[in-house]
C-alpha cells in the first residue's frame, strides 16, 4: 500500500479521495485552526503539523507518494488585477513545498490549483511550478479537470499536476489511451460517471442555485456574474462568503437560513468548502496511479 504525506490539507480533499483509492495517509499538514480540528476528527492517529514553513524534512514520515494544492489566491482569476502570483505570500507557499520535494524525492508529487495558475504572471507562474519539478528529476503531466463530470453536481475546473519521479508515466494517469465518454449534455456530467448520492429531485425546475454576489451583475463584472441556475448543477464554491445557496423558490433565501448552520460556524464551512479538492477527481487519479505504479 503506498504512503501518502498530505500538506496544505484544508479539510482532507486529497487525503480522502487517495485513500479511497487505497493508499494509506501518514502525514499531514494544516495551519488553519477550523481544518486542523476537522483532520484530527477524521485522521486521529496521523502526524500533524501546522505552518508548512516550520516543517523539516526529518519531520515527514516516508511515504511514496506527496500531495498539496498551495494556496491559490494569488493567482486565482477571482482576484482580477490583484494577483501577485508566486510572489505572493500566500501562494509562494510553492516553493517551501518544492524545497521538501527536492530533500525527499518522493515517487509521486501531485499538486492541485485553480486554472488562473496557467495565466499568472503571462504563464511564467506555471513555467516555474513545471519547470521546478522538472530539475528536480521527474516527468510532469498536467491537465484540467471538471468535478462536475465525476459525479459531483458542482461546476469546479481545476489544473491536477502529476509528476513521477525518473520517468514519463504521469501522463498514463492523468490521460487515458483511445475515444473518451463525453457528457450527453451540459451540467449532467458522464451517466457513468454519476453517483447514487446525486438526487434526482436536484434536476427539479422548483431548486435553484443562486449566487448571492452574482445578483445584479452584469457578463462584464467577470467570475461573480453569476445570478441563479436550475439546470442540476450549481456554481463553483468559493471561499468568500458568496457561496451557492441551494433552495425552493418559495423557500428560505439566505445561506445560513437555508443551511440552518451558526453564523459562527457558517464562515468557517463555506470557506473550507471553497477550498476543498474535489475528492471523487482525487479518487480518480489515485486509482489510475496505483494501477501505473504497479507496472513499474
Amino acid at each position: 500500500m503506498l504512503k501518502v504525506a498530505s500538506f496544505f490539507s484544508g479539510i482532507g480533499g486529497f487525503d480522502l479521495g487517495l485513500e479511497r483509492a487505497g493508499m494509506e495517509v501518514v502525514f499531514q499538514c494544516e495551519w488553519n485552526s477550523f481544518c486542523q480540528k476537522v483532520l484530527r476528527k477524521h485522521w486521529p492517529n496521523v502526524k500533524l503539523m501546522g505552518d508548512i514553513n516550520d516543517v523539516t524534512i526529518d519531520e515527514v514520515p516516508e511515504a511514496e507518494v506527496w500531495c498539496g494544492g498551495f494556496p491559490c489566491q494569488d493567482v486565482s482569476l477571482a482576484n482580477q488585477g490583484k494577483r501577485k502570483g508566486l510572489e505572493g505570500d500566500r501562494s509562494g507557499h510553492f516553493y517551501k513545498y518544492a524545497e521538501l520535494i527536492g530533500q525527499r524525492r518522493p515517487d509521486w508529487v501531485l499538486v492541485e490549483n485553480v486554472p488562473g495558475l496557467l495565466s499568472s504572471n503571462n504563464g511564467n507562474d506555471f513555467r516555474v511550478v513545471i519547470g521546478t519539478l522538472a530539475e528536480l528529476g521527474y516527468g510532469v503531466a498536467w491537465r484540467v479537470l471538471d468535478a462536475k463530470y465525476f459525479g459531483t453536481p458542482q461546476r469546479r475546473r481545476r489544473v491536477y499536476i502529476v509528476a513521477s519521479r525518473g520517468n514519463q508515466r504521469a501522463a498514463e494517469v492523468l490521460f487515458e489511451q483511445g475515444t473518451i465518454a463525453v457528457a450527453p449534455r451540459q451540467g449532467l456530467g458522464k451517466k457513468e460517471a454519476s453517483t447514487s448520492e446525486v438526487s434526482k429531485s436536484d434536476l427539479s425546475s422548483t431548486l435553484y442555485s443562486i449566487q448571492h454576489a452574482g445578483i445584479g451583475r452584469k457578463a462584464s463584472a467577470g467570475p461573480q456574474a453569476k445570478g441563479y441556475r436550475n439546470d442540476g448543477e450549481t456554481y463553483t464554491l468559493d471561499s468568500r462568503g458568496s457561496s451557492d445557496a441551494i433552495c425552493k423558490t418559495d423557500g428560505s433565501f439566505g445561506i445560513r437560513e437555508t443551511s440552518g448552520i451558526s453564523s459562527g460556524m457558517d464562515g468557517n464551512r463555506f470557506k473550507t468548502l471553497g477550498n476543498a479538492v474535489a475528492v471523487p477527481v482525487i479518487e480518480w487519479i489515485g486509482k489510475r496511479l496505483l494501477t501505473v505504479s504497479s507496472q513499474d
